[in-house]
């Protein structure tokens, strides 16, 4: 479209200079000319600027429509609270520097040289006026903030409201399921951004081949659903792209930097790349091992024997949250319920390992037995 309106322009334009251009020329040097040399000038010129209007009105028609995508990108990314910020400090900038315009342009230069001037200064004014507007933008957005108060015993203390912010999710994060579940606790506050290359991703895997991939493709779609539907938390999908980086993370570390929000995900390399980036990260991992349930040496646990240990004698149980629990001599155990003193525990990447022995009435009931 902004092709097309570039051209006509071009076309209208050529014409009127042929037009006007031609009557000056003939008016003023070619007066002595017949008139069908007149008329015949009057025609062909202005249809000759015209055409030349038509091809240069393409070639920057080309130019407008990308910076026009470009400009059209830019703001997209930008969150709306910047651009908001931005136009009102461009218009504070046109009124405040319209009279230091008119000002200027009553100064006695000659009149390019005021002119420029007093375009220079106007359009000064409207960029520190938007840089001004843009950098105190959080302190604008505090004055409008309400403030709660916080009770503490009998007294009540002043404080500014309390803010969240947005946290994103990866594709990982959301195939793992566990996030659905924390958010439906409660315990996460702010609003659960989807990018919309993210639930791209999400489809090519439940779209796949390969068995494994379709399945996590569609165990991810499963719960993007979930959380669409769940209360508790607001859900928002954006369309916010970057077409220029390559691969969701370098995406996903972008977005995460330009809405100032926080990654949830995880994946390993993601989690360094966006820490180096300083960017926000939690990891699901990490929180889940946080909240293990806290066990110290000494302390006796009853556990349920499942499985044979890898060294001579040991026995394998778990508890709850998923833990596992190194029972001495509990080999020959396995299917039983066994009462246990924790000896120690060993805390390894894949998560926390409990080293326990077999209390004495234990040894008596099955051992003795036998």
């Amino acid at each position: 479209m902004i092709i097309v309106l570039t051209r006509a322009f071009f076309v209208l334009l050529g014409i009127l200079l042929g037009v006007y251009g031609y009557q000056y020329i003939f008016s003023s040097y070619l007066s002595h000319l017949n008139n069908i040399y007149f008329i015949t000038g009057i025609i062909l010129i202005p249809l000759f600027l015209g055409i030349i209007g038509y091809f240069l009105g393409g070639f920057v028609g080309r130019h407008l429509k990308y910076l026009q995508s470009k400009v059209e990108d830019f703001i997209g990314r930008m969150p709306i609270p910047d651009l908001i910020f931005s136009i009102i400090g461009i218009l504070l900038g046109i009124v405040i520097g319209y009279p230091a315009y008119l000002g200027l342009s009553n100064i006695q230069l000659p009149s390019i040289i005021g002119t420029v001037i007093s375009m220079f200064v106007y359009l000064l004014i409207i960029l520190f006026t938007t840089r001004i507007v843009y950098k105190n933008k959080d302190r604008i957005l505090n004055l409008t903030r309400k403030k709660d108060k916080i009770y503490v015993g009998k007294g009540a203390i002043s404080n500014e409201k309390y803010t969240a912010k947005s946290k994103i999710l990866d594709t990982s994060s959301i195939i793992d399921g566990r996030i659905y579940h924390i958010c439906s606790t409660g315990f996460i506050e702010g609003a659960i951004i989807i990018p919309n290359f993210v639930i791209e991703e999400l489809q090519k895997l439940a779209d796949s081949s390969e068995d494994l991939k379709r399945k996590k493709g569609r165990i991810g779609l499963d719960m993007l659903h979930k959380l669409r539907e769940e209360k508790k938390v607001e859900v928002k999908i954006i369309d916010t792209d970057f077409p220029n980086l390559e691969g969701v993370d370098s995406k996903l570390v972008q977005l995460a930097k330009e809405l100032k929000s926080v990654i949830i995900t995880n994946d390993y390399n993601l989690n360094k790349v966006a820490r180096l980036k300083r960017v926000g990260v939690l990891n699901v991992n990490e929180l889940s091992n946080a909240v293990k349930q806290i066990i110290l040496p000494g302390e006796k646990i009853t556990v349920q024997v499942i499985k044979e240990g890898k060294e001579e004698d040991q026995g394998i149980a778990y508890l709850d949250d998923g833990t596992m629990i190194v029972v001495e001599n509990g080999k020959k155990l396995v299917g039983e319920t066994v009462n246990v003193e924790v000896k120690g525990f060993l805390q390894t990447p894949a998560g926390r390992m409990i080293f326990t022995k077999l209390l004495e009435e234990n040894q008596k009931r099955f051992f003795n037995k036998r």
